[in-house]
């Protein structure tokens, strides 16, 4: 194959070959001397594809043995999530419902043990003029800041922390349930007895682990648009 580097080779040739079945899970790979003879290659090339192919799931090392092709991980999914492509048609008309300042004993049945004030802001977010979901934020008060002032506007929870915080430094949370229904949902969403919701709860932490960002989206289930996917046959 013009062009493309012989570890390249050796990786897409064994893909394709676990794809179809001539290498089975469990399977012990050729070796890597057989390897070199075989594709005319040096001990190091061959290194490298297997590596490749270590380092997207294909195959697993055995020392003293080999390498072993591995078991699919067929349960794993990748989750591709955003506030606001979650929403099916998001067209960014919202309505800012409420903001305001929380002192900690307030907060912590929702946030845990903290120590600092949060402004809590909550929107609706619509589509097609309809309640489509009803949106909490929490974030940490800083005297001065604007995060409080009429001119908020709507954005994520990363994008309104990333205004204070670099994202490069902080780790994220996030989980998927279906909440109880509570006249508070019940009136906002105008929601019916055949609807339910979805919830989708993010926390965001600095490098020292404190709470700086925390999130309630609450989505009508014919909205909701949650797509996870599977890449082992992809990679």
């Amino acid at each position: 194959m013009t062009g493309v580097p012989l570890y390249m080779q050796l990786f897409n040739q064994i893909k394709e070959q676990i794809a179809q079945g001539i290498f089975k899970p469990g399977d012990m790979l050729p070796s890597e001397h057989d390897l070199t003879e075989k594709l005319n290659a040096s001990r190091t090339t061959i290194r490298k594809g297997l590596s490749t192919l270590y380092s997207n799931g294909y195959i697993t090392p055995v020392p003293g043995k080999g390498y072993y092709v591995k078991k699919p991980e067929i349960d794993n999914y990748t989750l591709y999530f955003s506030e606001k492509s979650c929403i099916q048609n998001y067209s960014g008309e919202t309505k800012l419902l409420e903001v305001k300042l929380v002192p900690p004993n307030k907060l912590s049945s929702q946030l845990g043990d903290i120590k600092r004030s949060f402004v809590i802001s909550r929107w609706l977010i619509y589509v097609y003029n309809k309640p489509a979901a009803y949106d909490i934020k929490y974030l940490p008060y800083e005297k001065g800041k604007p995060i409080i002032e009429k001119e908020i506007h709507y954005a994520t929870i990363s994008e309104m922390v990333a205004k204070h915080q670099s994202l490069f430094s902080v780790k994220k949370t996030l989980k998927i349930s279906a909440p109880r229904i509570t006249r508070e949902l019940n009136n906002l969403l105008n929601l019916e007895n055949e609807h339910s919701v979805i919830l989708v709860e993010q926390k965001i932490f600095s490098d020292q682990d404190q709470l700086i960002g925390y999130g309630q989206l609450f989505i009508r289930d014919e909205y909701c648009n949650l797509v996870a996917e599977s890449f082992y046959r992809q990679r």
